[in-house]
């Protein structure tokens, strides 16, 4: 590209920039230039300088800047205490000798499981993308595996019905999940015990035993107050030492909150487009919201199998 005609300016604008993105601040296009006109000042530079919008996306094309959503918490979080946390895991591996194959992280994350895109591509020719009722339905997942990614768990997958009527005369066994219920759909201590007991533990010793051996295993979780006391879980098992992290520092040190949960909503928001547009041949201009009611929860629970198994061993 072509260089900035005021490059003084062009650089210091670019440097007050990265300054205030490393402390987290949000910057928008009209404090840019504002900034912009300001630094023109100090510098001296040409009076007729203007700050308009195709000098803004300019400058942004020269330095690469685009725009992104803030989100989650990492500002707010502790990070002393997660550089503690660190080396007091790392000191805690040394010294009991855990493989990284046997350490492991659970999580919880809400998924609404009909939602679907509210983004679209379009012709020039639409002047509006009209679409159908935003679905709130809403399931807890827990997504579980190991450090190294060679062993995923089943998504624990909790909903609000205790027999949902979808689930008739089907074979949970062979399900690609495991599904539970809460009436509102959210992870509680009996649940949490009861996955950890009848689904962790005999999933990692399987996993162990195929592979030669049990070896003690390292389960990492946050402090949650859904999550029974380390010394209660600490018991079930003698190969199985639970440890929490840290509060305050789940954004920065929650291994499935690194992209993994992430990763796994954007295959389950494929897999369900693919149904509702590549699966079905109706025809009409009602066809997406006909098959969308049809969508129930055994369907997302093959559709939140196929995801869970989309997510590479890279990825976790």
């Amino acid at each position: 590209m072509k260089l900035a005609a005021n490059t003084n300016l062009d650089d210091a604008l670019y440097k007050w920039f990265t300054q205030k993105r490393a402390q987290g601040e949000p910057i928008s296009g009209p404090i840019l230039c504002e900034k912009a006109v300001q630094f023109n000042e100090k510098l001296e530079g040409p009076s007729n300088f203007q700050a308009s919008t195709g000098w803004l996306k300019r400058f942004k094309s020269r330095h690469g800047i685009r725009e992104l959503q803030i989100q989650g918490e990492k500002l707010s979080a502790d990070s002393s205490a997660a550089e503690s946390f660190k080396i007091k895991l790392r000191d805690i591996m040394n010294q009991e000798k855990y493989a990284l194959e046997n350490v492991c992280n659970a999580d919880e994350t809400g998924l609404n499981w009909k939602a679907l895109p509210r983004k679209t591509l379009a012709s020039r020719r639409e002047l509006a993308a009209p679409g159908p009722k935003i679905s709130k339905d809403r399931i807890t997942a827990l997504a579980c595996a190991n450090a190294t990614g060679s062993h995923r768990l089943p998504m624990l997958v909790i909903g609000k019905s205790k027999k949902p009527r979808c689930f008739k005369h089907v074979n949970m066994s062979v399900m690609p999940i495991v599904y539970t219920s809460q009436k509102s759909a959210w992870m509680d201590s009996t649940i949490f015990m009861e996955w950890f007991t009848e689904t962790f533990i005999p999933s990692v010793k399987a996993h162990q035993l195929k592979n030669g051996k049990r070896e003690k295993t390292l389960l990492l979780l946050d402090n949650a107050p859904t999550h029974p006391s380390c010394d209660v879980l600490n018991e079930k098992d003698e190969f199985i030492k639970v440890m929490f992290l840290p509060p305050k520092v789940t954004s920065l040190l929650q291994p499935m909150d690194q992209g993994v949960i992430e990763t796994f909503k954007r295959y389950y928001r494929k897999e369900l487009l693919r149904k509702l547009l590549l699966e079905k041949e109706e025809d009409g201009e009602e066809s997406l919201i006909r098959n969308h009611k049809k969508i129930d929860l055994k369907d997302a629970s093959y559709m939140i199998g196929a995801a869970w198994d989309s997510v590479k061993e890279q990825n976790l």
